[in-house]
């Protein structure tokens, strides 16, 4: 029964495809974790969740009914999140030139409850060694149904740690209208018996906050 709770519902979109503007807010945070060589290591999302869809969530999963969310409780709706968002790589997404990285799915993803908000973080390692210093990578997190929304509010929401002092990150919130007419001119350069490519246009990646980093 839990699988049919409203948390699943968010966090899959499964059953709200059609919908073209988020119910859940996530202020959110992102630690970019490496070493003092500018290896990437692994990257920790910190995900606020919005008082509305907390409530829900302690509605949901409150079994005794304190009017809180227990430490067993918390790890069911860890658990719960872990395996219903896994099918879109935990909304977050790494890429190198465009291209996406490969991350190790979280072995737990961890909840808190406070101030009357769920607070979900967990870690994900790098597939492949990645070294800053000889390339630029996009950091970013995305809800491709556009259900769930992810805002980071200024680049210090995007944590460099153990990193060299000289890397960099640039940040980025893409402007609505220019991510649009991007995505047209994408569409508009098929030819009339192309597809639209699975992994080559997107509309929400363009309108993902991101940062670049870089430790050259």
């Amino acid at each position: 029964m839990r699988l049919a709770c409203i948390c699943i519902a968010a966090f899959a979109g499964m059953t709200v495809p059609a919908l073209a503007h988020p119910h859940v807010f996530a202020d959110s945070r992102m630690e970019i974790v490496g070493d003092a060589s500018a290896n990437l290591l692994a990257i920790r999302n910190i995900w606020r969740m919005d008082e509305l869809f907390s409530s829900s969530v302690l509605v949901d999963f409150d079994n005794n009914a304190n009017n809180t969310l227990d430490p067993d409780e918390l790890a069911e709706i860890g658990e719960t999140v872990r395996q219903s968002i896994a099918e879109w790589d935990f909304y977050t997404l790494i890429t190198i030139s465009g291209r996406p990285v490969r991350l190790q799915p979280p072995a737990q993803i961890r909840a808190l409850y406070q101030e009357q908000q769920l607070i979900l973080f967990f870690e994900m390692k790098v597939d492949q060694p990645i070294n800053l210093a000889e390339k630029t990578v996009t950091f970013s997190t995305f809800d491709d149904s556009f259900f769930v929304a992810f805002d980071y509010e200024s680049e210090e929401a995007f944590e460099l740690l153990d990193l060299p002092e000289r890397c960099t990150r640039q940040f980025t919130i893409p402007d609505p209208d220019a991510a649009a007419a991007e995505w047209m001119a994408q569409i508009s350069m098929l030819r009339p018996n192309e597809k639209v490519p699975d992994d080559g246009i997107d509309y929400s990646k363009a309108l993902a906050i991101h940062a670049d980093v870089s430790c050259k």
